[in-house]
């Protein structure tokens, strides 16, 4: 329980950073954020303002990273604070495929809106991530994740948009900058 707490804990204070960060930043550009442990990489959404894809990379492991975004809903369901530690299911680029992310957070935000945050099970390798992301962006020109039925799950029940997409543009430049401030001065090439 008390490592579930500090998980918790850590995937908190990285949001409120981007908050508070991303409200200087410019919205249509990737931002690298760094804190003591982690080196976080932003982009907005283009569907739902404020809400954010997260490339987050510890700086004791610098070849893998979590993936972390988020998916605002305005749509009132007392139950949504169930949604946190569940798997849901997920489509990118609307291909049918079994991927499930977790829900990591739920939090009140305002008096009417929930702020929901996911994340992909496991730490990816980076060039290989890097690599499979821009493949379906340069194969169908966005990278969108959609939140989608299941027999267990139905996502109009907590969510008011479904979709959001991202734009990759200089996604590898970032990650390079992400990798080169983790591992030290050294470049770093995605191959």
């Amino acid at each position: 329980m008390k490592r579930f707490l500090v998980f918790i804990s850590l995937h908190l204070f990285l949001f409120l950073l981007i908050i508070a960060y991303q409200a200087q930043a410019n919205e249509d550009d990737w931002n690298v954020i760094t804190s003591n442990e982690f080196i976080v990489t932003t982009k907005p959404g283009e569907v739902i303002w404020g809400d954010k894809l997260s490339l987050i990379i510890r700086k004791n492991d610098c070849a893998r990273m979590n993936i972390v975004f988020s998916f605002s809903t305005k749509k009132e369901n007392e139950n949504i604070k169930n949604l946190q530690n569940k798997l849901i299911p997920i489509k990118i680029n609307g291909h049918e495929e079994d991927l499930e992310v977790e829900v990591i957070m739920v939090q009140p935000m305002f008096n009417y809106m929930n702020l929901v945050l996911m994340q992909a099970p496991g730490l990816k390798n980076i060039e290989k991530m890097i690599s499979s992301m821009m493949a379906w962006y340069n194969n169908d020109n966005f990278f969108g994740i959609e939140l989608v039925n299941s027999p267990n799950f139905n996502p109009k029940e907590y969510f008011d948009i479904l979709n959001n997409n991202w734009k990759l543009d200089g996604l590898p430049e970032k990650i390079t900058e992400a990798q080169s401030i983790c591992y030290g001065p050294e470049v770093i090439e995605l191959g």
